[in-house]
C-alpha cells in the first residue's frame, strides 16, 4: 500500500473514513455525534450528567425547520426527563460494552445473573431494564440477557439490560376465535403471563410452546 502511494503516476490510497470512525468509536470511551445522528439505546452526556435514550421524536415545522425529542433516563437515579434540541445539535456518547448473563432470579428490586463463562454473580436494579417494567415478568430460569456495561473511573459499571431478541413461552391462557376460520384468517388471542397477551393462530392451544419476539410480543412460530 505505501509503495503505490510513492509510485509516480499513481494515486495514493484514500483511508475509508466511514469505517475508520466507526472503528475509533468502538474502542474510544466516548465520541461525538449530532443529535440526528443519536439512536435509541445510546448514552449521552447532558446538563454534566449521563442519560440513556429511551425514545426520539422527531417534528418538523413549518419553513424546514425541525425539532427532536429525546425522552432521556438518568442512569444514576432511573428519573426520566423530556428535552427538546436541534438536530444539528451536539453530544458526547458514551461506549457500551455489551456482555450476556444467564437469568437466575429477581426480586421487587434487583435481577440476579450470572456469567456463563465464569459463573461470577452480579446484580443490577430493576429500573435499569430496558423497556416496560411490566415486561419483566417475562424473564425465565437460564434466559440469556444482555447487560450494557458503562466504563467508569471506577471500572465497568451494568447501567442496563434487556430480554433476547425471541424466546419461547408456554400458553396459559386463550380467548374464543376471532375471524372467518373458513379462509384461514382466524386468529385468537392468548396469554402467556399475568396480563401479557399476543395475539395468535388458532391452531395454538393451551400448553402449547411458541416463540416470540421480544421487541414487539409477536407470535413468530411453535416451539
Amino acid at each position: 500500500m505505501l509503495l503505490n502511494a510513492m509510485k509516480p503516476g499513481l494515486l495514493p490510497i484514500k483511508p475509508n473514513t466511514i469505517f475508520l470512525n466507526s472503528v475509533l468509536r468502538k474502542y474510544a470511551r466516548a465520541y461525538k455525534i449530532t443529535a440526528g445522528q443519536i439512536n435509541k439505546g445510546n448514552v449521552i452526556e447532558h446538563k454534566s450528567r449521563q442519560y440513556m435514550v429511551t425514545k426520539i421524536d422527531s417534528h418538523f415545522t413549518g419553513r424546514g425547520s425541525a425539532t427532536t425529542k429525546f425522552e432521556l433516563k438518568d442512569i444514576m437515579t432511573g428519573k426520566i426527563i423530556v428535552e427538546r434540541v436541534r438536530p444539528n445539535e451536539s453530544f458526547e456518547v458514551s461506549t457500551l460494552n455489551d456482555k450476556l448473563y444467564t437469568y437466575l432470579y429477581s426480586d421487587k428490586k434487583k435481577v440476579y445473573l450470572s456469567d456463563p463463562e465464569t459463573y461470577e454473580e452480579i446484580e443490577i436494579d430493576v429500573n435499569k431494564f430496558e423497556g416496560n417494567e411490566k415486561y419483566l415478568q417475562l424473564l425465565e430460569d437460564d434466559m440469556k440477557v444482555t447487560v450494557s456495561f458503562l466504563e467508569t473511573e471506577k471500572g465497568l459499571s451494568p447501567i442496563s439490560f434487556r430480554l433476547p431478541h425471541m424466546h419461547a413461552y408456554e400458553v396459559v391462557g386463550t380467548t374464543p376465535i376471532v375471524g372467518n376460520t373458513s379462509k384461514g384468517t382466524a386468529v385468537k388471542v392468548v396469554e402467556i403471563r399475568d396480563g401479557i397477551q399476543i395475539h395468535v393462530p388458532e391452531f395454538v392451544n393451551v400448553g402449547d410452546k411458541i416463540f416470540i419476539t421480544l421487541n414487539d410480543l409477536k407470535y413468530f412460530k411453535r416451539a
